[in-house]
C-alpha cells in the first residue's frame, strides 16, 4: 500500500437507501476496477463519539499507486464505468489521499482487522511544527496509547498533492486511523493520553464498520449473483440521476 484515499461523505436528506444502494452496490466496485486500487471498506458513524461528526459516512480505499488511480477515476467520469448519483451530498464530501508516516500494531502477525471500530483523527498542524509533530507522534503518541484499553493498532499519514486528482489546500494535513476492540474503553484513554503540540484544527470521529474489505480481487472475479445485484443497481442510480436532471432539481 502506497496511500490511503478516505472519504467522509453524506448522503442529502431523506436518501440514505439511495445513497447506500449506490454506494455499495456500485460505486465501490467501479473504483476496484480502476488500475492502481487494492481493496475499499466503508465504515459509518458510531453512537459512540466524543462529538458529533459532521459526515455519517466514512471510506477508506488502499491503494498501490494514487497517481494511476487518479487518471483512472478522471478517464471514467460521464460514462458507465463510474455512475454517480445524485442521492449524495457533493458540497460537503471531504476526500483525499494521505500517505503513511508511522504505524504500530499489537497484531503483527494479522492483517489489518476490519471487523472493529475505527477511530479517525483529523490534524492540522501548522507547517512549521509537522516534522516535530510526527517524531513525537509515532515515538511517543502511537506507543503510549496502545498500552490502554481497547487499542489494536494506530498509524499516522500525511497529506500530500501527489496523486490527488485536483490539486486543493485540504482542511487537515494529517489523519491517523485507530482499530479498537472497544470504542468506550478507548476513548477513556483518550482524555489522560496529553497532546503534544498546539493544532490549528483537531477533530476525532468514531465508525463503525459496514462490511468487510472489498477486494480489487472479489470484484474483478465476482459471481454471476454479484454481478446482477450491481447491476440491478447500477440501473436504479441511472433512472433517479436522470429523474433528477429532467426534473430540474439540484441538491446542495
Amino acid at each position: 500500500m502506497q496511500a490511503v484515499l478516505t472519504v467522509l461523505i453524506n448522503p442529502v436528506q431523506n436518501r440514505d437507501d439511495d445513497f447506500n444502494d449506490w454506494y455499495t452496490n456500485v460505486h465501490i466496485r467501479d473504483v476496484m476496477r480502476f488500475a492502481g486500487s487494492i481493496r475499499v471498506q466503508r465504515l459509518v458513524a458510531s453512537p459512540v463519539q466524543i462529538e458529533e461528526p459532521p459526515h455519517r459516512y466514512f471510506t477508506l480505499y488502499d491503494t498501490f499507486d494514487p497517481v494511476l488511480l487518479s487518471r483512472e477515476h478522471r478517464d471514467a467520469m460521464g460514462t458507465r464505468r463510474m455512475v454517480v448519483t445524485h442521492a449524495h451530498d457533493k458540497a460537503n464530501v471531504i476526500n483525499g489521499y494521505y500517505y503513511p508516516v508511522a504505524s504500530r500494531t499489537l497484531q503483527p502477525t494479522h492483517l489489518t482487522s476490519d471487523d472493529q471500530p475505527l477511530i479517525l483523527e483529523q490534524l492540522n498542524v501548522p507547517e512549521s511544527q509537522r516534522a516535530a509533530f510526527e517524531d513525537w507522534y509515532a515515538s511517543v503518541r502511537l506507543p503510549d496509547l496502545l498500552r490502554t484499553d481497547g487499542h489494536v493498532s494506530g498509524t499516522l499519514l500525511r497529506f500530500e498533492q501527489y496523486g490527488q486528482m485536483f490539486k486543493f489546500d485540504p482542511a487537515f494535513s494529517h489523519v491517523a486511523l485507530w482499530r479498537v476492540e472497544d470504542l468506550r474503553s478507548a476513548l477513556e484513554a483518550w482524555r489522560h493520553v496529553p497532546d503534544r503540540l498546539e493544532l490549528n484544527s483537531r477533530r476525532v470521529s468514531c465508525f463503525d464498520p459496514m462490511g468487510p474489505y472489498l477486494t480489487r480481487d472479489h470484484v474483478l472475479n465476482a459471481s454471476q449473483d454479484a454481478l446482477a445485484i450491481e447491476e440491478a443497481a447500477r440501473q436504479r442510480a441511472e433512472k433517479s440521476s436522470a429523474t433528477t436532471e429532467q426534473l430540474g432539481i439540484t441538491w446542495n
